[in-house]
Formats: C-alpha cells, structure tokens, sequence
C-alpha cells in the first residue's frame, strides 16, 4: 500500500480527537400505517385521551376504504 493511502487510512481509522459531538435523540415508527404506530404518534405528541380515539375512529374507517382505481381514467 503506498504512503498516501496508509496514512489516509490511519487518519480515517483514529479516534475523532476535537471533542465536537453532536447528540441527537432521536426515535423512529417501523415501516407502514398501524393502530400501534397511530397511538405512538399521539402519545409523543402529548394529544389528549379524546383525540387518540378520533384518530383511531379515522384509522379504522380508512382501513375499511378500498383505493380508487377509476378516477383519473387513465388509458
């Protein structure tokens, strides 16, 4: 391996030594809609007790709809 390419290495393998960090809390939902990710949402965004169960009144609903497949009469 030549010089140039060793000391890139070593330079890229060191521990990061300025003391600058970036912290970032952070939480995710898996893939895809589904009543446990619906009642994440709202408890994460500290919503009341009556508005979780609109939006799970509006989630069941929306489970029931079948996708358009007509509309923009496309051919």
């Amino acid at each position: 391996m030549p010089t140039a390419e060793r000391e890139i290495e070593t330079l890229a393998n060191q521990e990061y030594k300025w003391g600058f960090e970036t912290l970032i809390e952070s939480e995710s939902a898996p893939p895809g809609l589904s009543e446990e990710t619906v009642r994440f949402i709202s408890a994460k965004k500290g919503e009341p007790e009556w508005m979780l169960q609109w939006r799970l009144k509006a989630f069941r609903h929306w489970l029931t709809m079948e996708e358009p497949h007509e509309w923009p009469h496309l051919k």
